[in-house]
């Protein structure tokens, strides 16, 4: 083993422990995405893979974000740089490694080592071609993990977006949260699950007692009183029923957009399997196999649609999706039904699609459609009855990503279920 090659194996050793220690004394970090901390790779074989990255400053440590050709991103970590080096940093998800020393113009020149394309010299210099990714502020949990979170407005009740499985904050919600506070004038924070986007993973399996409880003690661990105005969006409509069943007392209201609903893999198999054959086909995710493992072993580009559907190539990000699908199910579905209340008259608001043809695969007949939207329709139904002041909307000419077709449906919503909840107030 060379020099070099050494070198970047003590990195990623290093990187699987950088997460390890005493958890830190404060609850909740700035993190700031500075201009002089966007780099790029100078050499033209390697800018032509990577287009950058940068770096975020916490209060404890520095994170980011490997841009790729495409304009997608993966989970970069600095990790503690070998003696001679002054920086180094791990992309799991491609088996890549970077150490380098620092020149006298703030730049880096080192080797660089991919599992896919070999070892490469490479130096990375201080650029801002590339725009700045949204980054908010880390909760740090009890047990020292840190939780992302971006949030805009003020005004209470906070309102908590949640997305659907294989979501990033960025992608699902983008100047959406904003809109929402602006018409709502509330507060509005999205955030990221457990090892997806900017927040670290945490044990398996990750059902919705788990995420809920994350998301609690995330909240609490931000300082950020109840209660709230929750919104889940597909899967993540499973996470905030789970919050508002396990904390009655902090939920003022709940909007679900195109929710998934209790039990709907055996209701479809019932009356349309070839939904539930696409989606073994595609996932298998309780079985930890199909594109999950695929990925694993053999990442493919990010604009490939297995890696979308797989929630990109982040190991962290594959786990965590194929145990909240996996979960689903069984776990999540037992408890939610185990912790169901009465939700008497607490707004709610469940956005219902209005269009079967986005999004379905191609073998799915005009019959399957039908079968599949009185399902669809008849779990909204039962949703929106939990409460006395429960309402069902139908959203025409808009799939499942609502917040995508008809973003303005959703931040009417959310703006009705929180001015309701404010009329509760005392």
């Amino acid at each position: 083993m060379g020099m070099r090659q050494a070198a970047a194996a003590f990195v990623m050793l290093a990187g699987l422990s950088a997460c390890e220690g005493t958890p830190p004394s404060s609850t909740l970090e700035a993190a700031s995405p500075y201009a002089d901390h966007w780099y790029a790779f100078s050499d033209p074989v390697v800018a032509g893979r990577y287009r950058g990255l940068t770096l975020y400053e916490t209060e404890r440590q520095s994170l980011g974000r490997l841009v790729l050709a495409d304009g997608s991103a993966l989970a970069l970590r600095p990790v503690p740089p070998m003696p001679g080096d002054d920086l180094a940093f791990i992309v799991p998800a491609l088996g890549m490694s970077f150490a380098a020393k620092k020149d006298g113009h703030d730049s880096w020149t080192g080797t660089l080592i991919d599992r896919a394309y070999g070892e490469a010299s490479a130096t990375l210099s201080p650029t801002v071609s590339a725009p700045a990714e949204t980054v908010g502020q880390f909760a740090i949990l009890p047990d020292g993990r840190r939780m992302h979170m971006v949030c805009s407005g003020e005004g209470a009740p906070t309102v908590i977006l949640d997305y659907g499985a294989g979501g990033t904050v960025k992608k699902d919600w983008g100047d959406l949260a904003a809109a929402i506070a602006a018409e709502a004038k509330a507060r509005v924070c999205a955030y990221d699950r457990a090892g997806r986007g900017l927040s670290d993973p945490a044990a398996t399996p990750r059902d919705a007692a788990a995420v809920a409880s994350d998301l609690d003690q995330m909240l609490t661990a931000a300082r950020i009183a109840p209660p709230y105005v929750l919104v889940g969006h597909s899967l993540g409509s499973y996470h905030v029923r789970q919050f508002a069943n396990s904390y009655a007392d902090k939920t003022a209201g709940l909007v679900l957009m195109d929710p998934s609903g209790d039990g709907q893999m055996e209701r479809f198999a019932a009356t349309i399997p070839k939904i539930v054959e696409e989606q073994n086909k595609l996932m298998d995710a309780q079985a930890g196999l199909g594109c999950i493992t695929k990925l694993r072993v053999n990442p493919v580009p990010p604009n490939d649609p297995l890696a979308k559907l797989c929630g990109g190539n982040d190991p962290d990000a594959l786990d965590a999706t194929r145990s909240e699908i996996a979960e689903m199910p069984g776990a999540s579905t037992a408890s939610l039904v185990a912790s169901r209340r009465s939700y008497d008259d607490m707004p709610l608001i469940v956005l219902t699609r209005g269009d079967y043809d986005k999004g379905m695969p191609p073998s799915m007949t005009t019959d399957d459609r039908a079968a599949m939207r009185l399902v669809w329709e008849t779990m909204h139904a039962e949703m929106a009855a939990l409460s006395s002041r429960g309402e069902q909307r139908f959203i025409a000419g808009a799939g499942h990503y609502i917040q995508s077709d008809a973003p303005q449906a959703v931040i009417d919503a959310v703006r009705d279920v929180v001015a309701a909840a404010r009329s509760k107030s005392p």
